[in-house]
């Protein structure tokens, strides 16, 4: 029995010990809501870096800054992901998003205290712009999450569809309060 006690109390501080990542699926009038700022523009640099204690890797983004749809930072913006590669390290955290450099993006960013900005909701936070010859900007929305499998994926559901930039940021606006 004393050997079952203890085994048991080792297995509880070792799991204690664990991190994990919990993303809740949120939905556009939560982003908009929670957001500090949301900005429309260019991916200008991606670099990634080790964090100041060296034991993870993170990267800055810089963006160029279109328009503030709430919230404005300035003409261009940098702000952190979690992951990335420097040299043969390379560090995967799941539900970050990836950019490179030139690709057109909508980020709704939080931040705390005089920080260096992070996207709201990990890849949740990411809206991908398409140049559509016909139609001009389409906004793209972020993947499902697998969180959202246990929620109910339903075919066809509007909040998963493409829509024309005008139409996406005038709905961002109303939701967000019509910050500008």
């Amino acid at each position: 029995m004393r050997m079952f006690v203890c085994a048991s109390l080792v297995i509880v501080l070792r799991a204690a010990a664990l991190n994990a990542t919990v993303v809740l699926p949120a939905d556009l009038g939560d982003l908009a809501r929670e957001a500090r700022s949301i900005a429309r523009g260019r991916i200008a640099a991606v670099d990634a870096q080790w964090s100041d204690d060296r034991r993870t890797i993170e990267t800055l983004v810089t963006l160029e800054v279109d328009v503030y749809l709430k919230g404005a930072l300035g003409p261009t913006v940098l702000f952190r992901v979690p992951g990335g590669a420097v040299g043969r390290y390379r560090r995967i955290f799941v539900g970050a998003p990836e950019f490179a450099v030139d690709q057109h993006v909508i980020v709704f960013l939080g931040a705390q205290g005089p920080s260096v900005p992070y996207i709201i909701g990990l890849s949740q936070g990411v809206f991908r712009l398409l140049d559509s010859d016909r139609t001009g900007w389409i906004v793209t929305p972020p993947p499902v999450l697998p969180a959202a499998a246990v929620l109910g994926v339903v075919r066809g559901d509007p909040a998963r569809r493409s829509m024309p930039l005008a139409d996406f940021e005038q709905r961002v606006r109303a939701l967000a309060g019509g910050g500008r």
